[in-house]
């Protein structure tokens, strides 16, 4: 019996082969290994013999990179904006927050569930936190 070890991609469980697929013991998600096709199709294989022979140079074409330095930037910029969002549309929360009031009292002042006002007090410890941490390194 072949066994590889926490390589689930669902739960970093054991997989076991049964059969002619693996099998993670602790969730039962069943993995189906991949056949790669090692000879081209005949037709690809005469094309690229036929522009060899005639010393055509194939151009391939290139990957490109996943997350490419502009991407980068732009999922900077965007977080940014998130958050900017976040602060307006909960200014009037944080400012009762910053009072000290209770999270009933707040969720009666604004019409919100007391849910989401623990879960924005959450967010705003999480942010001031980071901006916090932020501030020391500069």
């Amino acid at each position: 019996m072949l066994c590889q070890l926490k390589c689930c991609t669902r739960c970093k469980g054991d997989l076991v082969l049964d059969g002619d697929e693996w099998r993670c013991w602790q969730c039962g998600r069943y993995f189906y290994p991949d056949t790669p096709d090692l000879q081209p199709p005949p037709e690809e294989a005469a094309a690229e013999a036929a522009e060899e022979e005639l010393g055509l140079v194939v151009a391939r074409r290139q990957r490109r990179p996943r997350w490419a330095v502009g991407d980068i930037n732009s999922l900077i910029v965007a977080k940014h904006r998130s958050e900017q969002r976040w602060w307006i549309r909960n200014q009037e929360l944080i400012k009762y927050l910053d009072e000290g009031r209770t999270v009933r009292e707040i969720s009666t002042l604004v019409g919100r569930s007391e849910r989401q006002v623990r879960v924005v007090r959450e967010q705003l410890n999480d942010l001031r936190a980071e901006q916090n941490s932020q501030a020391l390194v500069a």
